[in-house]
């Protein structure tokens, strides 16, 4: 399997948003919406890393990678919210496409709680990876960079989650989640 890519860029991201807060303090220290000085969060944000090991294709085809492998990270914030959603969300999804490329969907979104337990999330951000035969497997993928809006529902028991993501019209995934808070 080839996780390492995903696991790696994930963690090179996070480190990098740490110390940017950490070398920035007084940054930090101007922004008055939450945010503290010894960290990039705000109060009550929380992190979510989820993963997915495989894609559930409607109609499958040899030309499908058996593993796609998505790690996620995900802050999600009461700041910011819109359409009456309870979170605002920002992301980074890394993962091997349908057809085994290395790819990319960095997004924001909002979340809503429609139980104690359960709740529903849109997403609407950039995919980056479809390339040269498969480039027009996704619709407006213009210089290897195509929209995306990704729903989902999601069950919680505590700090852990199980979401059904639908991928358009072709795929959905069931993602395993930890939130830390």
């Amino acid at each position: 399997m080839k996780l390492w890519k995903p696991l790696a860029a994930a963690t090179v991201t996070l480190c990098a948003a740490q110390s940017f807060a950490q070398i920035s303090p007084t940054l930090a220290d101007a922004v008055t919406d939450g945010r503290t000085a010894d960290t990039w969060l705000r109060d009550g944000d929380v992190v979510l890393f989820q993963y997915a090991p495989k894609t559930i294709h409607f109609r499958p085809s040899p030309n499908h990678a058996k593993w796609t492998n998505m790690v996620n990270v995900e802050i999600q914030s009461k700041y910011d919210r819109v359409w009456g959603a309870d979170q605002t969300l920002f992301g980074l999804a890394l993962f091997d496409n349908s057809f085994g490329q290395f790819s990319q969907y960095i997004y924001w979104g909002q979340k809503w709680d429609l139980h104690p337990n359960v709740y529903a999330k849109v997403t609407a951000g950039l995919l980056h990876g479809y390339h040269g035969k498969y480039r027009d497997k996704i619709p407006f993928n213009r210089a290897g960079i195509a929209p995306a809006v990704v729903p989902a529902i999601g069950v919680r028991f505590g700090n852990l989650s199980i979401e059904g993501i639908l991928l358009g019209g072709a795929a959905m995934q069931f993602a395993v989640g930890y939130t830390f808070r």
